[in-house]
């Protein structure tokens, strides 16, 4: 294996540059290197480099989480993958001995190291990650529909939550990659989804996403139109935007479900308090993938979704800037970036 790669690397805030960098070695017994097929670009990778940044990573880390890539070399005590097997990666790193470890609950270990932000990442030749976050994944899946199995991962943790039946109907509020794949997950359990999304690009891909209807709610009143689709209002009602909770109260039936998913550390919306009591509501948070990526990996082999329709661009990594300018314009949906 060559000595040295090409990779993304964030140097400060809202720069990023590529480099020839040292080939990751293995250190600890329990490492893993991979040569990384391809890895997508997450609305997370927009936020670490928007000026202020919406997260904040470490200087000199290579950026990237949602990746595929084969395995060529492994520590000696690694038993559960050998080299040659194609895996995904759980890109949240845990310790594994924590309360929160050992409850089976490792997106909220207490030691976390999110891959991208405090390690180094997938937008690299090459990549080092411990076993325990490395899941095989069949080596007839094409790449690009591998690297969804991080945000599906994410995706079915929520999902689990709300326990979507056969007939029931959801709002969703976001129409972005995560949106769009709750849409796929929600129709595959037999739902009827309606989504909310100021994006007409991004609504259009909801229809292709299987959603009954779409809305634009700067144009039309969403609470009126979930009621119009749903007369008494949605069973379930999923915020993938992060600002949405007062909507979702307004939308949602009597006794139904609300699910925050989306992320807006700066959102503080006023909450009407007694309309959750009055409708006997159920709202759940949901953080991270949460011992999911198996599924997430069979249902990918499965076929059940559709997610090959979402893909906008491909691109080498040597356009990394420009597809994070696409994604900042709101110009694509699921962006990929091969390296090789």
């Amino acid at each position: 294996m060559k000595k040295t790669m090409m990779a993304a690397v964030f140097e400060s805030v809202g720069k990023v540059s590529l480099k020839e960098v040292e080939v990751p070695k293995i250190e600890k017994t329990s490492d893993i290197i991979l040569e990384v097929e391809a890895c997508s670009i997450c609305g997370t990778d927009v936020h670490i480099m928007s000026v202020p940044p919406g997260y904040i990573a470490s200087p000199n880390t290579i950026l990237g989480h949602e990746l595929v890539g084969k395995v060529v070399q492994i520590g000696e005590e690694v038993t559960s993958i050998k080299i040659g097997d194609r895996v995904v990666v759980n890109p949240n790193d845990y310790c594994g001995v924590c309360e929160f470890c050992l409850a089976n609950q490792p997106n909220h270990c207490k030691n976390i190291k999110p891959m991208g932000i405090d390690y180094d990442g997938g937008f690299a030749e090459y990549v080092k990650i411990s076993e325990k976050t490395a899941h095989k994944i069949s080596s007839d899946l094409p790449s690009e529909i591998a690297v969804f199995a991080e945000p599906l991962a994410c995706v079915i943790n929520g999902a689990q939550k709300i326990k979507a039946q056969p007939g029931d109907t959801v709002l969703v509020i976001g129409g972005g990659p995560i949106g769009q794949i709750f849409i796929q997950v929600m129709k595959a359990a037999g739902a009827k989804v309606i989504c909310s999304e100021i994006s007409e690009l991004r609504r259009d891909f909801a229809l292709k996403s299987g959603a009954d209807d779409v809305i634009n709610p700067l144009e039309h009143d969403l609470e009126a139109f979930t009621k119009k689709c749903f007369p008494t209002g949605a069973d379930i009602v999923i915020d993938v935007v992060g600002s949405q909770m007062s909507e979702a109260i307004k939308a949602v039936k009597k006794c139904g479900k609300v699910l925050l998913f989306g992320v807006n550390t700066q959102a503080h919306p006023e909450i009407t308090q007694s309309q959750i009591i009055f409708k006997e509501i159920t709202i759940f948070g949901t953080w991270l993938a949460n011992a999911t990526f198996p599924l997430a990996v069979k249902m990918l082999e499965s076929g059940v979704l559709n997610l090959e329709t979402l893909i906008t661009h491909t691109m080498p990594l040597a356009d990394l800037e420009k597809g994070l300018d696409i994604l900042r314009k709101g110009e694509g949906i699921e962006l990929i970036i091969n390296l090789i």
